[in-house]
């Protein structure tokens, strides 16, 4: 009987994890879990609208497609008899129309916070994992007989809710030069002033990896208790995020407009299997949120609706049947296209764009538009066609990528 936990932790950027190279702040149970799981190295979110980003999860939608109506991932998973339960934090996660396939939704409330916790056990993140592991506890405890396949979806606020972690987590990355880290509890959300002083902004770095440290004791709890069950050698465990948060990157603190940069669109994605085939695996073809929709159908073996033809299984990727060699973002303001070797950013006006060669400049910091002018028109082209094919009733078609842009050696 297989049965699926997926855990979403919303505005995780993956350059502060140790799995994805950081070296200044100590997760060993994200170290743990990547040694138990296959790790995609870019996993690409196709927008950073919340809802957006849901849709494509959940009915294997790509964010530029037009609305359709699909059944969502619970709605078929419930009617082939999966048990589907929702958890979250988040109200616009559990109000998004395809939620109501869930036969179960638990809105854990975010109390008001005043001042750090104490303790890491009244922040909110151990309050919603625990509400999932009293939720797991329960529904694996009666006999194998009794028990349903289940999809278990975790959704945390994670660094969008108050960092609340106790204040010694933030002030552990502080040297002994540095000034104390600032006190804020709610997430900052600003731009950059032109005579910002640095330490200010290694401050709010400090406190969001203090909210890391907090993050990585809590899956630690998870983990260890999920290994408990009766049920974890046939749990299937996808950890991601759903869209990242910048922390001074091109001049903005948090969410402040809808640019695409790559510490909004670059996610982790660890995938661990109850036999732990690919574990230590590092997965480096482009994988986008609708390819986790189509891996958890194909992991229950669900029937895939005929009005979806997006998205492709990880376990695809893994075993090099398919590479995709694109990958796209949408928002209010801004279109990206992230190929192996590029990273495309058209405005919508398509008056000015950025271009960085990939995967080198791996922060985007030198911006190589005007010494590659050449090379725009044909982006822009398969930028097009990638969103006429989200568009397209039919199941995508792609040229292929011409051999001018496929190397960024110039």
């Amino acid at each position: 009987m297989k049965n699926a936990i997926v855990l979403l932790i919303d505005r995780l950027q993956a350059s502060f994890l140790g799995p994805y190279g950081n070296t200044w702040i100590d997760t060993p149970s994200f170290n743990r879990l990547a040694a138990e799981s296959a790790l995609f190295e870019f996993a690409f979110t196709d927008s950073t609208d919340l809802s957006m980003v849901y849709r494509s999860m959940w009915a294997g939608l790509h964010a530029m497609s037009d609305p359709r109506p699909i059944p969502g991932l619970a709605e078929v998973a419930l009617a082939s008899g999966v048990r589907t339960v929702l958890i979250t934090d988040e109200p616009q996660v559990a109000d998004h129309p395809l939620a109501s396939g869930f036969s179960e939704k638990h809105l854990v409330p975010t109390p008001p916070v005043a001042s750090a916790a104490e303790d890491i056990v009244e922040t909110q993140m151990a309050r919603l994992l625990s509400s999932a592991l009293d939720w797991l506890q329960d529904a694996t405890a009666s006999s194998d007989s009794a028990r349903r396949p289940f999809l278990l979806w975790i959704h945390s606020k994670g660094m969008q809710a108050p960092w609340d972690a106790p204040f010694d987590l933030r002030q552990a990355f502080a040297d002994e030069d540095d000034p104390e880290p600032p006190d804020f509890l709610q997430p900052p959300c600003r731009w950059v002033a032109q005579d910002e002083d640095p330490d200010e902004l290694l401050g709010i770095q400090h406190a969001y990896a203090g909210q890391i440290s907090l993050l990585d004791a809590c899956l630690e709890v998870f983990l260890e208790a999920c290994r408990t069950t009766q049920a974890d050698d046939q749990t299937l465990l996808l950890l991601a995020s759903p869209r990242g948060y910048p922390l001074g990157e091109h001049g903005r603190i948090g969410p402040v407009d809808a640019s695409l940069y790559g510490e909004s669109l670059h996610v982790p994605c660890l995938v661990r299997y109850p036999d732990l085939r690919h574990a230590m695996q590092r997965c480096h073809p482009l994988v986008q949120p609708s390819d986790w929709y189509a891996t958890l159908l194909d992991w229950f073996s669900l029937p895939r609706p005929s009005q979806s033809h997006w998205g492709n299984v990880l376990g695809h990727f893994l075993d090099g049947q398919i590479e995709p060699d694109r990958a796209c973002a949408v928002s209010t303001a801004c279109r990206a296209l992230r190929t192996a070797v590029w990273l495309l950013l058209s405005n919508d006006d398509e008056a000015s764009h950025e271009l960085f060669a990939k995967p080198d400049d791996r922060w985007e910091i030198n911006e190589v538009s005007d010494r590659c002018r050449d090379l725009i028109p044909e982006l822009i082209l398969l930028l097009d066609e990638f969103e006429r094919a989200t568009r397209s009733i039919n199941p995508p078609q792609f040229s292929a990528i011409p051999q001018s842009i496929a190397s960024n050696d110039r």
